[in-house]
């Protein structure tokens, strides 16, 4: 069966129309993402304008005509403006109704006088805003969505065939809108249309998805209060940095570990929302006071963490002091209040090719331990020769996870609570 351009024109708007009501129906029950949606409501509009488009052919009517490609113009430009706000850039509502209305003001002056003129000069822009829409993805904020390439592929090549189009109108002109239905290639590109604008929507859905699965792990390892990769993303990031380490041969890591001194006086004493803005206050610390290559976590409570990649004892020591000194003055009165929060800080740093991260927490740990002794409020160092005494230390235990300690590196608190775990889990 062959079908005719009515039919092929029937099939495009009626697909069109479906899609969009689909990708708006799905934006109203998951509420996720305004791409979906603004994506559906531009399907809407260009079925609209193949309606009016398809009207026009009907009754010879060349003002109907324009204003379909009007719409149509609306529809590439509310899909580029929805790409360019899913990727977190400035939007203007004006850069919308530029497009169409300069359509409608070019047909008007008679600087587009033919049927063909106006077809060629809706297809230029259809096209450069699909490929408008696809320099925005190529432009990404960091984020490893692999559904971008796909994407940006799909809108360049559709608004490649919209500049194709032109040397088919040049060389084979329709001349008037009643001719539209004896055209021998309009049914094609028509059909081509389509299946761009059906590839592109499941592929606005994957895109979505993708970004949702991101920011899902990305929460998951991620600290709420404080913003900081929490104890797992610390410790998954200290795993894949030993084991770059052993590759590297030698270059030097530090750990340095915090601990706020006397919180839960601060907690007590002033209360559970002001002890989270010290919290706050001492991420901010870190963050800016600490190299840009550092890896930061909070371990829970009171206790942070920090790698220091391509640091030896001298310079985590003096980030740390800065750390120190930074805190003790930021945090001496919040909010009129007297709180003069102080930190206690161990640090142990390693430039062994064969350097073991959970060492070096255990050893920054035993450090962190010897500065509350001494007094709080000071920075400890543990070099590689100095002995450490396991047996005074309990924080160990529950700072590193157990997989990185045999039993015989266990301090016996650590021993203990491996034991007791062990044998609650074999009952």
């Amino acid at each position: 069966m062959t079908l005719d351009l009515p039919t092929i024109s029937l099939v495009a708007l009626s697909a069109t129309a479906i899609l969009g009501l689909l990708l708006c129906y799905i934006w109203w029950r998951e509420q996720t993402s305004a791409l979906i949606g603004w994506w559906g409501v531009a399907q809407l509009v260009m079925a609209s304008g193949i309606a009016f488009a398809g009207a026009a052919a009907f009754s010879k009517t060349p003002s109907l005509t324009v204003f379909g490609q009007s719409l149509m113009l609306l529809a590439g430009a509310i899909q580029w403006i929805a790409v360019r706000e899913f990727e977190g850039r400035k939007v203007n509502p004006l850069w919308v109704a530029i497009w169409p209305c300069a359509f409608v003001i070019v047909a008007a002056a008679g600087i587009a006088a033919s049927f063909d003129d106006r077809l060629i000069v809706a297809c230029t822009a259809l096209g450069i805003l699909h490929l408008l829409a696809a320099v925005e993805l190529t432009r990404e904020r960091g984020e490893p969505l692999l559904s971008r390439w796909p994407a940006t592929f799909l809108l360049l090549a559709v608004g490649l065939c919209y500049l194709a189009w032109m040397p088919l109108i040049i060389t084979m002109p329709i001349r008037a809108v009643g001719l539209i239905y004896a055209s021998k290639w309009i049914g094609a590109v028509v059909l081509i249309a389509l299946l761009g604008r059906i590839a592109l929507a499941f592929v606005v859905l994957a895109l979505v998805k993708e970004r949702q699965e991101v920011q899902q792990r990305r929460f998951a390892l991620t600290d709420a209060l404080t913003g900081l990769p929490n104890r797992r993303a610390l410790f998954e990031a200290a795993a894949a940095l030993g084991e770059q380490a052993r590759m590297t041969r030698g270059a030097p890591i530090a750990v340095l570990v915090f601990d706020l001194d006397h919180f839960k006086k601060i907690n007590d004493t002033y209360g559970h929302r002001l002890g989270d803005r010290v919290l706050q206050l001492f991420s901010d610390t870190l963050s800016e006071r600490l190299a840009a290559e550092s890896i930061l976590g909070r371990l829970g409570g009171e206790e942070f963490a920090a790698i220091i990649p391509g640091a030896d004892l001298e310079a985590a020591t003096v980030q740390a002091e800065s750390v120190r000194v930074e805190f003790a003055q930021t945090a001496a009165d919040i909010d009129g209040l007297p709180v003069a929060s102080t930190v206690s800080i161990g640090i142990a740093s390693c430039d062994d090719m064969d350097c073991d991260i959970g060492a070096l927490f255990h050893r920054a740990d035993c450090a962190l331990y010897a500065a509350k002794q001494l007094g709080r409020n000071r920075v400890h160092v543990i070099g590689a020769g100095e002995a450490m005494d396991d047996d005074e230390t309990g924080l160990e235990a529950h700072v590193l996870p157990p997989r990185w300690f045999t039993d015989a590196q266990m301090p016996p608190q650590a021993r203990t609570i491996r034991r007791y775990r062990g044998s609650a889990d074999a009952a």
